[in-house]
């Protein structure tokens, strides 16, 4: 798998799970302003705690609308998992200010793809297709439901 792919699913991760709260898709708050020094004393060891917790939380938000046998983009293969964790072990997540600044990361990865703008769950390709392309689409999808303001939750079989 190669590392730039890897780095652009942490990004888009850390896009989607900022957005997502603070568009209440999810009832978190790991992004509040206090959540972050909550976490830090909790975890004084821990790198990137507030993108880790974040995800667990997103990841079983969206099992339970697509279901736990689905794949999503908080739920890959065991081997993308690891590759995901090992990477955000040894690098800093990007710190997400504000919505603004999630929308451009989304932007830029969705590089001008198109979606139906239908909501709800969807599923778009195969696990076994993960690439940039497929990536490209887990991005225009959220991309189109954020700005549009209606859910989405693209997966894969």
């Amino acid at each position: 798998m190669e590392k730039n792919l890897i780095n652009n699913i942490i990004d888009l991760r850390a896009a989607v799970s900022f957005l997502g709260e603070k568009k209440a898709w999810w009832n978190s708050n790991f992004y509040e302003s206090s959540s972050k020094d909550f976490l830090t004393y909790i975890f004084p060891k821990s790198k990137n705690t507030q993108f880790s917790c974040s995800n667990i939380s997103t990841r079983n938000f969206i099992d339970k609308e697509v279901g736990a046998n689905y794949f999503h983009l908080f739920r890959l293969t065991i081997s993308m998992e690891e590759l995901i964790s090992s990477t955000e072990k040894k690098t800093t997540i990007i710190d997400i200010k504000s919505e603004e600044n999630a929308l451009k990361i989304l932007t830029e990865l969705a590089y001008n793809s198109s979606t139906d703008g239908n909501s709800g769950p969807k599923n778009i390709g195969s696990v076994d297709q993960m690439n940039i392309e497929i990536l490209k689409v887990f991005a225009a999808e959220y991309l189109n439901a954020f700005k549009n303001d209606y859910k989405v939750h693209p997966y894969l079989n």
